[in-house]
């Protein structure tokens, strides 16, 4: 009887840590597909020109990134530069996709 009742603990126990486990990963790789996501759309608005939009697929995705990233325009420079660390792109493409933002409002 004792032995059925450390067994049940240990068996809940190990679902725990396999369900926190999983769930730790899943957070880590979706910032991790954030920030690559928001590199290429980064990369994208450096391609187009401001002025003239010709290419008509890469204006879509700059209104698409300006429609998603609102909080960059209310963003002190410290904060962009924190938030760039995290994502590993360089604090000088987030300031620039953030004024962009910002003139383009």
């Amino acid at each position: 009887m004792f032995d059925v009742f450390l067994l049940m603990k240990i068996v809940i126990a190990a679902l725990g840590l396999i369900i926190t486990g999983l769930f730790i990963l899943r957070r880590i790789s979706s910032d991790k597909t954030k920030g690559q996501t928001l590199k290429h759309n980064i990369s994208l608005i450096r391609n187009e020109k401001l002025l003239m939009h010709t290419n008509k697929k890469l204006e879509k995705k700059r209104q698409r990134l300006l429609r998603k990233s609102r909080s960059f325009r209310n963003k002190s420079q410290n904060e962009l530069i924190n938030k760039s660390k995290k994502l590993g792109i360089t604090t000088g493409e987030m300031i620039l996709a953030s004024k962009i933002q910002m003139n383009l409002d």
